[in-house]
Order: C-alpha cells, then structure tokens, then sequence
C-alpha cells in the first residue's frame, strides 16, 4: 500500500470515488427514506465493498449514515463497521479489525433474521469467521472474500 500525505490521500480517495460506479441493488430493499443520492452512495459502497475496496465503501456509507436518522441508521452503521474491520483485517491491524468486527456483530444482531434484504445470520456468521483469523493468512483472505460477497 502506498503511504500518502493527507492531501494526496484526499486526491487519490477523490479520483477512487468518482470513478466508482454504483452497484446493482436487487437483492437489497432499502427504505423509502434514501433519497437519490443516498441510493447512489450506497450503491458505491456496496460496488467498493464488493471490490475489497473497504475504505472507500466505509467513506461511502458513512456519507449517508450521516444523513440518516431512522431508528435503522444502526444497520448500516454495522455495515460501516464490517468495512473498517476489513480494511483493518487487510492492513495487518488485528486489533483494530477484532473491535470493529465485534461492534459490526454487536449492532447487526437487533435486525436479524433479514434486514434490507439481507441475510443478517450469515452476515454476522462470517464477521466472526473474520474476526476469528489471523491476519494476512490465506483464511482471512478466504473469509474476507466470502463477507465481501454477501453485501
């Protein structure tokens, strides 16, 4: 990973973020209260998500939680936490990924069974399976890849 200046990391974050397409969102069923652009920023997320690209759909996200203030907001802060966790997990910070990962299963666990169209038990399922491993072994790369395809 390239170590960069705030500025140049704002630049680069900038460049990632519009050239960052939205996701198809069929197996979500967000509520009525996003607007456009929070669809569309979710979108990104889910698209940066999908791509391991765990920063940037943190950013994402973040941007609508915002803006957000139903009772819900919780579950895609617990989103939010699944990606800092990851990019923690991927940048060797154990810690970090371990506390960000229990707080993603602390605050998905009120929605389960299914919220937003997703399948809440199999997400926190394979939070802790992250949470679990070791970083930097081909296991957490494994799990990484399984969480980044249920979102």
């Amino acid at each position: 990973m390239p170590v960069f200046g705030k500025e140049e990391h704002d630049r680069d974050m900038a460049a990632k973020a519009a050239a960052t397409q939205p996701a198809d969102l069929a197996p979500f069923e967000l509520p009525e209260r996003f607007d456009d652009e929070d669809r569309v920023g979710f979108a990104r997320g889910v698209t940066a998500f999908r791509q391991g690209d765990f920063y940037l759909a943190h950013d994402f996200w973040e941007e609508v939680w915002r803006g957000y203030r139903l009772r819900d907001r919780l579950f895609l802060q617990a989103l939010i936490h699944a990606a800092v966790g990851s990019y923690h997990a991927e940048c060797d910070n154990p810690v970090g990924a371990r506390s960000q990962f229990n707080k993603a299963i602390a605050k998905l666990t009120p929605f389960a069974p299914h919220h937003w169209g997703v399948d809440v038990f199999e997400l926190i399922e394979l939070v802790a399976a992250a949470r679990d491993q070791q970083s930097g072994t081909p296991e957490m790369n494994d799990q990484l890849r399984a969480l980044r395809e249920t979102v």
